[in-house]
């Protein structure tokens, strides 16, 4: 880690948040143009892309050979369905709630993770879940804010997230924090490659800058978030990343002319303090042990 520099690691991120979150509401405007599948096929080839470059002079071809391959692939897979379901969801509804269903994920590994990876779900655990979901109930609500299908695809999305979020505790151990990232652009690339042929559409010469946008937005994000990481430990950055949720209100609103109502800010508010809890319970038990 680089010298400890707190404020400017929070500003960093929350940077990220802003740029991630303005990548969605373009993603968004032109998914009538671009589907989910091509959409983030593109972004993800974009990202290795750039990161490769980025990696290459100091880890070689490391950025081609991820190992060990098929955790690594399982990651890339799982992380590109989960934001392929993300974009979908916002076919449907507006990018706010989206983004409070996607945020969901920390909850989804407190729920899982017990199963998967052997961790133990004790009684915060339990409660932050049963928050969570509380939120989730809220933000679900019938019959207002859009098509209650797309809700439960952006639940579907959260919930997928939480299973990259659990694969990559399995991983960030394997490899430094850009290669990390280079090796999820690449095996995600790969994963959709496989499907891309059932669902391609030659992209509109239109759609083509707002790609191009699209890919720029993702790397500028990704390499704000890779920086902030440099600064401070994970446990002070981490409860920032729900910015991400007052930036896609304020682009929802701005172009798309959607803002939460009362009801969904409380589910959205129930949400993020199930996830901060679980991110401050984790970090008791993370001292405890010393």
């Amino acid at each position: 880690m680089a010298d400890h520099k707190p404020l400017l690691a929070i500003a960093l991120m929350v940077a990220s948040t802003a740029f991630l979150a303005a990548k969605d509401g373009l993603g968004k405007s032109f998914l009538d143009q671009v589907g989910p599948v091509h959409m983030i096929w593109f972004q993800y080839v974009g990202n290795f892309a750039v990161m490769a470059l980025i990696a290459a002079p100091r880890h070689g071809w490391l950025v081609v050979r991820p190992k060990p391959l098929g955790w690594q692939f399982l990651r890339g897979a799982v992380s590109a369905a989960a934001v392929s379901t993300l974009y979908w969801s916002l076919t449907y509804i507006p990018l706010a709630d989206a983004t409070a269903m996607f945020m969901l994920s920390p909850v989804v590994v407190a729920l899982l993770s017990p199963l998967l990876i052997g961790e133990k779900l004790d009684l915060p655990r339990k409660l932050a879940i049963g928050v969570g979901f509380c939120g989730v109930l809220l933000v679900l609500k019938p019959g207002m804010g859009g098509d209650a299908g797309g809700y439960y695809i952006g639940l579907l999305a959260g919930l997928l997230m939480g299973l990259y979020f659990i694969a990559n505790r399995k991983l960030a151990a394997s490899s430094p924090p850009v290669l990390n990232v280079t090796h999820n652009a690449l095996m995600g690339g790969i994963a959709l490659s496989l499907f891309l042929p059932l669902f391609w559409e030659t992209p509109p010469a239109a759609a083509l800058p707002k790609l191009a946008g699209l890919i720029v937005l993702a790397v500028i994000g990704q390499a704000l978030m890779i920086s902030a990481f440099m600064f401070a430990p994970a446990s002070t950055i981490a409860p920032f990343t729900y910015g991400m949720l007052v930036f896609a209100a304020i682009i929802g609103y701005l172009a798309f002319g959607t803002f939460p109502d009362a009801v969904t800010w409380a589910g959205m508010a129930l949400i993020v303090a199930a996830g901060l809890y679980i991110a401050h319970h984790e970090r008791q038990l993370a001292a405890a042990k010393g």
